[in-house]
């Protein structure tokens, strides 16, 4: 379901001698922002909460690769338990962190390495072009 846009016409103003052209008024221009910032959040949230699954399917591959391994493969399945940890230590924080906590590590993030930023996003743009390429197809 479409939300309506949260401006109405009251906040549309001529008073400032542009011969009747309405501008948008500065209530009407913050209200929008504040409508796009809470969508583009929502989208976020959905994501994250979208990656956290999927990153716990993971720890859940791992469990069933272990049981399958058992005890004849120890070395193996310690190693898997081990990544099984830190798969479950990054969903936990991914879930604990707001969007702007991780917008914040983000931008840390390319700050720091700006050349393995640069390459993981072109990386993703080629995929992202593969896939809505392979869609179209």
């Amino acid at each position: 379901m479409t939300e309506p846009l949260p401006i109405d016409a009251s906040d549309w103003s001529d008073d400032d001698g542009n011969d009747g052209v309405a501008t948008p008024g500065r209530p009407a221009l913050d209200s929008l922002i504040d409508f796009a910032r809470g969508r583009l959040v929502g989208l976020v949230e959905d994501a994250r909460d979208a990656l956290v699954g999927q990153v716990r399917g993971l720890t859940s591959l791992s469990d069933l690769l272990s049981d399958a391994l058992g005890d004849h493969a120890a070395p193996v399945t310690r190693v898997v338990g081990d990544y099984a940890g830190s798969i479950n230590s990054i969903a936990d924080a991914l879930e604990q962190k707001s969007v702007e906590e991780l917008v914040d590590d983000g931008r840390a993030l390319v700050r720091a390495q700006p050349a393995a930023a640069v390459g993981v996003a072109i990386a993703i743009g080629f995929l992202a072009g593969r896939m809505l390429k392979a869609a179209r197809d």
